[in-house]
């Protein structure tokens, strides 16, 4: 059959219409068009993003019934909203939320897991306006991105403020969360005679969508296990922190723990200061008490307040302390819930008699000179009561809270520790302590005594004793042209008021001397009153008689009232430094003819001991009235001025 003949019209469009449909297949040959398919989702999400779905899998075929039964929870996302704040449906395994500086007590149970979750909407709340009052120093240093930053110079809208670049390449801002943990109660030892080491919990933390209950065997997490029950983690997030804490199972022990966990994006709601320094020292004690000192707290104020602001505050530390026989705070010296619920020695928390274990707490801050730099600053000291002589005890500084407030929605509101340490009590009763005396302000440590008198009545007697011998050496200064012309002063480096405090500083340390044991083993120590009978009547053995030369200075004591009227038979004096006698003659008028005993000379080695003896423990080997030794650290002086302001004195009764 012929083809129809097309008209000249009908060609055209044929031509026309071959022409396009051959283009079209050439197009379709010689290229390669991209597509974009809805199960494609991983191409184009963002790196921080977390999808797990849409793969490509068949879809499970489910009958009807299985439909039925099947409880299918409801989880709805929306982009740009976090999870926390959309409401659902919990599982068992759910995490708990924390709410930034309110801690959540809970129990542990052996091989358990508990788990939390700080969300991304608390993460991102504002911080609290309230600084802690006193915060370590290496906190306040270190503020992070947050808002209006150049992300290429990290240039800040607040001067000097110092940033930490955000980890991630393809984000300009992060927080930093503090995650802490601290154990109020462990577990016993089914063997009450063990002396193994109480096991710790375990801190996991996660912040990966794909581990929300992070603990043992799990990946894309840290771990870090408790210290004498504390940890505390710092995490740079930008999105959800998982939080777990395990009790890891130990058949030797039975029992739970009590934990308190915090997150605070302020700054630890717990903390420990993993310093050698324990920031206490042990001014002196004697077989029933202990006088400590605790290091001036402005230098956790970066040392630029104005010590004006410490006259007006709460004083900040407390103590806590336990005979080291009793194991209960082993496991704990570094949780301030766990030493308040386990040591012998505490503070109350209403100031009030707390278990029996002190009386009401009245408290002392100390201002005065410091040699180290001349600045007037505070100090706090304690005097602990009710202890058991020849023993030895654990000792542990702390601040409650951040010493202003402590408790929930407080930045640092659940305590500060400092590291344990130890301090020794004196065997025999006659060496007592004493301490705030209006005259010789400086003395605080132990003095012959015969248990007749209380502390108060003690130190009134030793003090008055000074005070009049003070006053033949007024009535001799009386003499001297103090107030005259530069040219008519006995010296042009000196004054008559440094001659005053010289003599007085010298007069308080060898007419009140300091007592120790007389077993005590000390070569540089002074045996004192042998000829006398000891507190219970008897006598020295006379093999012991027979080991001393037998003279003046072994028979009896320093001051001859002492032996008269104190009676405080044998002990042991720690002999006066010799710089304070140098002193006095280096500071005072020829005409009052002071002289001192040259170390060669007959008498020195029975009247002091060499201020240099023992290096950096000068005060261990000589008393130098004022200067402490600490427990942990080398020599530390007191305030010159060691009572200026006044606010109680910390007791701290044990029963």
């Amino acid at each position: 059959m012929p083809l129809p003949k097309l008209s000249l019209l009908q060609s055209r469009l044929a031509a026309s219409l071959m022409a396009s449909v051959m283009l079209l297949l050439l197009y379709f040959v010689f290229s390669s068009p991209h597509f974009a398919y809805a199960a494609d989702v991983d191409s184009i999400r963002p790196e921080d993003h977390n999808h797990d779905r849409l793969w490509d899998v068949p879809f499970p075929i489910l009958d009807d019934e299985a439909l039925e039964l099947r409880e299918l929870p409801y989880e709805s996302e929306f982009l740009g909203i976090d999870r926390g704040i959309i409401g659902r449906a919990p599982t068992t395994n759910e995490p708990t939320g924390l709410t930034n500086n309110v801690p959540v007590t809970t129990n542990i149970e052996m091989g358990q897991t508990v788990s939390y979750i700080f969300h991304n909407d608390s993460l991102w709340a504002a911080k609290s306006t309230t600084e802690a009052f006193l915060l370590p120093s290496h906190l306040r240093k270190r503020d992070f991105i947050e808002g209006d930053v150049d992300a290429e110079s990290g240039d800040s809208e607040i001067p000097g403020e110092q940033k930490l670049r955000p980890r991630q390449a393809n984000s300009s801002t992060f927080r930093t969360l503090y995650v802490s943990v601290t154990t109020c109660l462990q577990p016993e030892p089914v063997d009450n005679t063990s002396m193994a080491a109480v096991p710790q919990l375990q801190l996991y933390i996660s912040q990966n969508s794909n581990n929300t209950n992070p603990g043992p065997g799990k990946t894309q997490q840290d771990m870090v296990e408790l210290v004498e029950g504390y940890a505390m983690h710092e995490v740079n997030s930008m999105a959800d922190v998982y939080i777990g804490v395990y009790g890891k199972n130990d058949t030797a022990y039975s029992g739970v723990w009590s934990a308190e966990i915090a997150a605070s994006i302020d700054a630890p709601y717990h903390y420990y200061h993993n310093i050698t320094d324990s920031n206490l020292s042990l001014v002196d004690s004697d077989s029933a008490s202990a006088f400590l000192l605790a290091d001036n707290p402005k230098k956790f104020d970066n040392g630029t307040s104005d010590s004006g602001k410490w006259t007006k505050a709460t004083p900040p530390y407390v103590l806590f302390a336990s005979n080291v026989n009793d194991r209960k705070i082993l496991g704990l010296s570094n949780s301030f819930c766990g030493l308040q619920q386990k040591a012998q020695i505490k503070p109350s928390t209403t100031g009030e008699v707390a278990s029996g274990y002190q009386t009401a707490l009245n408290y002392k801050m100390q201002f005065g000179l410091t040699k180290r730099d001349g600045e007037v600053l505070p100090k706090q000291q304690f005097y602990v009561k009710g202890l058991t002589g020849a023993s030895q005890y654990n000792v542990v500084l702390a601040i409650r809270g951040n010493s202003t407030d402590s408790g929930a929605n407080v930045v640092g509101g659940g305590g500060q520790i400092f590291r344990m340490t130890t301090f020794r009590t004196l065997s025999d009763s006659n060496c007592a302590l004493i301490f705030d005396l209006p005259f010789c302000t400086n003395v605080a440590y132990a003095v012959p005594s015969n248990n007749t008198l209380n502390t108060t009545e003690l130190g009134k007697w030793y003090d008055d004793q000074a005070q009049g011998y003070f006053q033949n050496f007024q009535k001799a200064m009386q003499q001297v042209p103090c107030e005259t012309t530069s040219s008519a002063q006995y010296s042009l480096a000196v004054t008559c008021d440094n001659c005053t405090a010289s003599y007085k500083e010298w007069l308080c340390a060898v007419s009140i001397p300091r007592c120790t044991d007389f077993s005590a083993t000390g070569t540089f120590l002074q045996p004192r009153a042998m000829g006398q009978s000891l507190l219970n009547g008897s006598t020295l053995p006379i093999d012991v008689l027979n080991t001393y030369n037998r003279t003046q200075a072994t028979n009896g004591s320093r001051v001859p009232l002492i032996d008269t009227d104190m009676k405080p038979g044998p002990y042991k004096e720690i002999l006066p430094c010799d710089d304070l006698c140098y002193n006095v003659v280096k500071s005072c008028p020829a005409s009052l003819s002071f002289n001192c005993p040259l170390p060669s000379s007959i008498g020195f080695n029975e009247s002091y001991s060499m201020t240099g003896k023992g290096g950096v423990n000068a005060n261990r080997t000589c008393n130098w009235p004022g200067r402490v030794v600490g427990i942990s650290a080398g020599q530390q002086n007191l305030p010159s001025a060691f009572l200026v302001l006044s606010i109680g004195v910390v007791v701290l009764m044990f029963i």
